[in-house]
Parts: C-alpha cells; sequence; structure tokens
C-alpha cells in the first residue's frame, strides 16, 4: 500500500496567515485613536476659544459699564461745580420746589450724562446724573445712574433795623433811613419772600445817635444790646464772617470802585472786578446778570464813587465811604464806619457797621443818602451767593 506524502508549504498554515494578518489590524487602529485625538483636541481648541470670547466680551461690557458710571459721576460733579445760583432764589426766579430742572446734558469722549435736578424744599436739592456708554450700539449699550443731595448753606443774618451799628451815629443833612420794608421794583421771587417791618436804626446801649431832622429816619431807633455784640458782625448761623470772605467771589484790595453789570441779555462776565451784579429790572439793564448775587470782599478802605450799582454782599474790611450816584440791593457789613456822604447814594437792604475803631466823624449819613430796610433783597443776595455743600448722611448713591 503506498502511502503519499504531501509538504505542507508554512505559508499556507492558518497559523502563519494570522500572523501575517495581525500587523496590517493594528495600522487601521492608528488610524482611528489618530482621529480620535484629533477631535478630543479640536473640541478642547473649540472650547478654549469659547471661553476667550466669553471672557473678552465680559471684559469689554464691564468697560462699558465702566465707562456709563465715569460719564454718570463727571455729569453730577460738573453740575454741581457749575451749579446756577439763581437756583437758589425762590420761584419763580429759582427753581419751584417740587419742581425738576433737566436741561443739562455733558458729553465726554462720546459718552453722555444727562442731569435731573429736583428741589425739594427750601434748601435741599437732589441731583440725579444718568450716563450712558456706547450710545446707538444695541449689544455693548450700557446705563449707569448715581445721585447726590445737596444743600445750600447760607448765612443766616437777621438783621435788627437798616441800620445796626455798634458806634455813634449821625444822620444829617436830606440823609432817609427808612425802617419799613420795601420790596425791589420787578424782582419778581419778593412775593415769596414775606417781608416785615423794623427799626430804622439800632445802636448799641450807650452810644450816641444823632438825628438832625424827625424826617431823617422812618420807624425809629433802638437800643439793641444784639448790636453792641461783636459776634453779630462775625458769626452768621453756621457761617462766619471768615467763611464769607474764604468764599467770597470777588476780592479786591482797599480803593476807590465804580461798580457797573458787564454782560448781555444771556450772559453774564464773572472776570470783571467791578461786575457786582445788575440790582435793576427796568429796560436797559443787563439782564444776564440779574441773578448774580456775589460777595465781594474789600481788604481795606472802600471808596465807592461814580455812577454804580450793585447787589449780593459787601464786606468791607476798613471804612466805607460812598459818593456820587450808587445803587445797592443787598447787605453790607463794615468792620469800622460808613460815611454816606455827597451824591445819591440808595441802599435796599441793610447795612451793619462793626466800628472796631471809632474817630469823630464815625458812622455819618448825610447828603442824599436814602437807605432803605429791604427783607427781599437782604434774602435775595444771602440765598444767591450761597455755597453748595452735601448733606451729613449718604449724600451720594449709586442707583443702578
Amino acid at each position: 500500500m503506498t502511502t503519499e506524502h504531501r509538504e505542507v508549504s508554512l505559508d499556507e498554515s492558518p497559523e502563519n496567515n494570522a500572523a501575517v494578518a495581525s500587523p496590517r489590524k493594528r495600522r487601521g487602529a492608528a488610524l482611528l485613536l489618530a482621529l480620535f485625538s484629533m477631535v478630543v483636541l479640536l473640541l478642547l481648541s473649540q472650547g478654549a476659544v469659547i471661553a476667550s470670547m466669553h471672557e473678552f466680551r465680559a471684559g469689554r461690557n464691564t468697560l462699558v459699564e465702566q465707562r456709563a458710571f465715569a460719564v454718570a459721576e463727571f455729569g453730577l460733579n460738573r453740575e454741581i461745580a457749575n451749579w446756577p445760583r439763581s437756583r437758589n432764589l425762590p420761584p419763580p426766579t429759582g427753581l419751584a420746589f417740587g419742581g425738576i430742572d433737566s436741561a443739562s446734558v455733558f458729553v465726554s469722549q462720546g459718552d453722555t450724562a444727562r442731569v435731573k435736578v429736583t428741589r425739594l424744599n427750601d434748601n435741599t436739592f437732589w441731583v440725579v446724573s444718568t450716563g450712558r456708554a456706547s450710545i446707538g450700539n444695541a449689544a455693548l449699550e450700557s446705563e449707569r445712574m448715581t445721585h447726590m443731595l445737596v444743600r445750600i448753606a447760607y448765612p443766616s443774618i437777621t438783621p435788627g433795623a437798616a441800620i445796626v451799628t455798634a458806634g455813634d451815629i449821625r444822620v444829617r443833612g436830606a440823609a432817609y433811613v427808612d425802617g419799613r420794608n420795601t420790596n425791589p421794583a420787578g424782582w419778581t421771587q419778593c412775593a415769596q419772600i414775606p417781608g416785615r417791618d423794623t427799626f430804622a436804626i439800632a445802636y448799641a446801649p450807650g452810644v450816641t445817635v444823632q438825628i438832625q431832622k424827625a424826617n431823617n429816619v422812618v420807624n425809629g431807633t433802638n437800643p439793641d444790646p444784639a448790636a453792641a455784640d461783636s459776634n453779630t458782625y462775625v458769626r452768621y448761623g453756621t457761617e462766619s464772617w471768615n467763611s464769607l470772605v474764604a468764599n467770597a467771589d470777588l476780592k479786591i484790595a482797599g480803593g476807590t470802585y465804580q461798580p457797573f453789570p458787564v454782560g448781555t441779555a444771556n450772559s453774564c462776565n464773572y472776570n470783571v472786578a467791578t461786575n457786582w451784579g445788575e440790582p435793576f429790572r427796568t429796560a436797559g439793564h443787563i439782564v444776564g446778570c440779574k441773578d448774580y448775587f456775589p460777595i465781594i470782599y474789600a481788604d481795606g478802605n472802600l471808596h465807592m464813587n461814580g455812577n454804580g450799582r450793585g447787589q449780593g454782599v459787601l464786606l468791607v474790611n476798613g471804612d466805607l465811604r460812598i459818593n456820587g450816584t450808587l445803587d445797592w440791593f443787598g447787605l453790607i457789613i463794615v468792620r469800622d464806619d460808613i460815611d454816606a456822604g455827597n451824591g445819591t447814594a440808595k441802599v435796599l437792604g441793610s447795612i451793619m457797621a462793626r466800628n472796631a475803631v471809632l474817630d469823630s466823624d464815625d458812622n455819618m449819613i448825610t447828603g442824599t443818602a436814602d437807605i432803605f430796610w429791604s427783607k427781599c433783597a437782604v434774602e435775595s443776595a444771602l440765598r444767591g451767593s450761597a455755597i453748595l455743600t452735601r448733606t451729613r448722611e449718604r449724600s451720594w448713591v449709586q442707583m443702578k
């Protein structure tokens, strides 16, 4: 029986065939692993891009919000720094109680602040500033609002007469001193300032009062201990002589001056040292200066001469000499003496002479000087020259 022997090739062995095919299978797994890695890296990079975009947008939005806040603060500070003192006056000249003034708009680097001022009571105002940044860009536009409560700080002075003096006083010639309340012609705010009559002259007990003729004085004289008190002339409620001097709108050296308003129908030139406001309301007056009630401080003897006029608070650190034609509406406080001599001087308001130094010619009212007590003129001068201060408790708040 013949047996056939068949040689089997190693290449035809199943084991060898499997061994040969295995490397090809490993190459396919590497491709899948590479694709998977690429997808993971792509997702990670997309996540990083999205996170960066969110961070960028958040930072950009924060910057725009900060710009809105900054411009709101800018508007608030500008409004207070440029506060029109005419607001301080009683209505209708000043802002009415509960009235709103929203005319102020300030622009900084393209961003805008709109400021609204509301008068809460006689002395307190509510100032709200709304700042807007990136206006017109709906995706970026931001709005922030701040507010501040402010009050006007003005001296509390209630003169006891048309003339208050601590020293001797002489009224001679055609001079006229009237203690009856007189409102300046055309001053509309006087309707909101109740007037009262007072004495023509209040003087320190024991001093000499000489009145040449009975018709020189209307409403009589009064020996008043307050006139003898030095504090009457230097302390005025929360304010004082020093604080008024520190806040004076005009500080001038002693000498001769002829005050006269300088401006137009719409503006007033505050840089002119002899512009002391416009007391007249008649045709031809300087309309732009009618609400300008400056504090004028004269450091030395003051001589007012010629044809002049003004209004406000006049502080004289020395003697006051008045000659020529002068119209003054408001308050005059003099450290030493007053000499209203030749000319036609007219004062509506009150004169206070501290008289730290007396001489033989102190406080002489002669010529055709006319002095009328006016509550409205004094109060308007005090309010119109008042400074703005923050309220003590929580004056500033960010509303949104």
